[in-house]
């Protein structure tokens, strides 16, 4: 097996781990200790002490201190090149991204190792037969793998069309490390979010060593990273989209302000029951396999997120299950866990159930009823076309009801109802119940239509 660090130690100067830091984050980034200044932000690590199950949090401020306890530990340590506002690592109190730092692994033989030094050294002469890379302005050995960390001249604030914009570029300089053969694991690409946190330099890393940072290049731009993929794949903008002030749009939008500002709730996320948790736990013991364990206990933060599962009643869950795990094929550390554990974030609430399947190689059978079963859906269909009935109206067709009627119906038998009972009640998805809502004022104006067609029929008739 490749020794990287020795690999990495002939071609590039090692760095000492607060050098390292102050690099990325100079002086004035983050507050003073115990200093509230208004602007600024502070760094998060998270750490666990090798044999416990819950995660320390550590808040880094300017003088770095909190990086040299880490590496005076044993423990495993993780941080993301990113500023935060408040304690909590999810992505809405993100700030400013200081460094983009993409993981590679499967860098096993010279060849590949030699491989790899040509895309990043010659990346921007390789787009004519196979995708090089931009060069980076560190390397960091990460035990088994490579951290490639492009550090900004300056800081990007994390305002949300730029963090999409940022994740699609990230993804594709994943997508090109991993496929172009420096990597073994080439048919597995690990994409992982922009908020993705990294073990510590200077801290141990999984085999026992420790993680060691090397000088490559300078500090780059977006602009150059753009220039390295395909148009379709670039930051087009890094201008915030909105101009509009915050106590403007509490007055203007004040549902999106109750939810998006005072209740914090992350863009298009939605709440489940804890038995959608439970049985995810419940399909971890069926099915999960080696090459695939890592993102089934990813994919159980983002149930947990979902649910309102606790992170405590997460850890707990989640290290419980390594002796399970280890069942499936060889080791599964709880470094493991504390990795796939990061999904614990708003970031991942919206996981794609595609993804989810492709990913850890469990099927899951999509239901737009709300867990509702299909004979107990139909039934509550057809009991309220057997009320109308009952009431003596008109019902016509003797098939499955449409969805169309299905929404119109109940809406009939809840006047003032809510577009959300109704999804819940018929188990309709949302868009459909939303595409026949019909308000109060359409339903009367219907009504108006109807009567006077009705009137002008008899008009004719007495005639």
């Amino acid at each position: 097996m490749l020794d990287l660090s020795e690999a990495l130690s002939t071609s590039y100067d090692e760095v000492g781990y607060l050098d390292f830091y102050r690099d990325i984050f100079p002086e004035g980034s983050f507050e003073k200790r115990g200093v509230y200044e208004d602007g600024k932000y502070n760094g998060i690590a998270v750490s666990i002490r090798k044999g416990e199950k819950k995660a320390k949090r550590l808040t880094v401020t300017d003088d770095l201190e909190a990086i040299e306890e880490m590496t005076m530990t044993d423990d495993f340590c993780l941080m993301s090149p990113i500023s935060y506002v408040g304690k909590s690592r999810k992505s809405g109190n993100a700030r400013f991204m200081y460094a983009m730092a993409i993981d590679l692994d499967g860098i096993e033989t010279l060849d590949q190792w030699r491989f790899f030094i040509k895309q990043v050294e010659q990346g921007h002469k390789m787009r004519s037969f196979v995708w090089g890379l931009p060069k980076p302005t560190y390397l960091v050995s990460s035990g088994t793998g490579i951290h490639i960390y492009y550090v900004f001249q300056k800081p990007i604030p994390l305002f949300r069309n730029i963090v999409e914009q940022l994740e699609i570029l990230k993804k594709r300089l994943t997508w090109q490390a991993w496929t172009q053969g420096a990597s073994s694991l080439h048919d597995n690409v690990q994409y992982e979010s922009l908020f993705q946190g990294f073990r510590v330099v200077g801290t141990v890393t999984k085999n026992g060593d420790r993680c060691r940072a090397f000088k490559v290049g300078d500090k780059i731009t977006v602009e150059y990273l753009n220039y390295f993929v395909p148009d379709e794949y670039r930051v087009k903008s890094l201008v915030y989209q909105s101009d509009l002030k915050l106590e403007e749009a509490m007055k203007k939008y004040p549902e999106w302000y109750q939810k998006r500002i005072v209740e914090k709730r992350p863009k298009k996320s939605w709440t489940c029951k804890k038995d959608l948790y439970d049985w995810w736990i419940r399909k971890l013991s069926e099915g999960a396999e080696q090459g695939h364990r890592y993102w089934c206990i990813m994919t159980l933060a983002t149930y947990a997120k979902k649910c309102g599962v606790s992170r405590e009643e997460l850890e707990k869950d989640a290290y419980g299950l390594i002796p399970l795990m280890n069942t499936k094929g060889d080791t599964f550390t709880e470094d493991d866990v504390f990795h796939a554990l990061e999904a614990f974030t708003d970031n991942y609430i919206t996981y794609p159930i595609d993804t989810i399947v492709n990913r850890t190689g469990i099927p899951i059978e999509k239901n737009k009823r709300n867990y509702r079963k299909q004979q107990q859906h139909l039934q509550l269909a057809r009991g309220i076309r057997q009320l109308k009935g009952e009431m003596g109206e008109l019902v016509s067709g003797g098939g499955r009801p449409s969805q169309e009627r299905i929404v119109r119906e109940w809406q009939e038998l809840n006047p003032g109802g809510r577009k959300a009972d109704c999804i819940r009640e018929t188990g309709l998805a949302k868009m459909t119940v939303y595409k026949w809502w019909r308000t109060v004022e359409h339903v009367t104006e219907q009504e108006k239509m109807r009567q006077g067609a009705t009137g002008h029929e008899n008009s004719k008739t007495d005639r």
